[in-house]
C-alpha cells in the first residue's frame, strides 16, 4: 500500500503516484519522447528499435517501419509481434517486404 506523508504537496503526492508506477526513462529516452515508442519499451521492446518504429511511423515511411522491425533481434522481432499484430499487417500490406514476409513465417510457423 502507498504510504503519502503527512500534509504533502500535491507535488510530492504526485512523485509518490508516479514512482509507484513504475514505468522509467532511459538514456536514450525523456517525458518528451513520442508515447508510441515509450509504450513498446514498457512492454519490453528494445529502446532502439521502439524509437526508430516510432519514428518511421511519425514520418509515415512504411519502409523505414518494415526495416526497424526488421532489425529486431530473436526476441524482439516474436515479442514484437505478439503485442503489435496490425503493424506487421500493414507494413506488409504497404511494402511487401520479402524479408519480412520470410521472418513472419518463421513466427508463426514456431507460435
Amino acid at each position: 500500500m502507498l504510504k503519502f506523508p503527512e500534509m504533502a504537496t500535491w507535488k510530492e503526492r504526485e512523485e509518490v503516484l508516479l514512482e509507484s508506477l513504475g514505468y522509467r526513462y532511459t538514456p536514450l529516452t525523456s517525458d518528451n519522447s513520442d508515447y508510441f515508442a515509450l509504450s513498446l519499451i514498457d512492454r519490453g521492446i528494445a529502446e532502439t528499435r521502439a524509437l526508430r518504429i516510432a519514428e518511421a511511423l511519425r514520418n509515415d515511411d512504411w519502409d523505414a517501419v518494415a526495416s526497424a522491425i526488421l532489425h529486431c533481434d530473436g526476441s524482439n522481432f516474436p515479442r514484437l509481434f505478439k503485442i503489435e499484430p496490425r503493424l506487421f499487417q500493414i507494413a506488409l500490406d504497404k511494402t511487401g517486404e520479402p524479408a519480412l514476409i520470410e521472418r513472419l513465417e518463421e513466427v508463426i510457423t514456431n507460435v
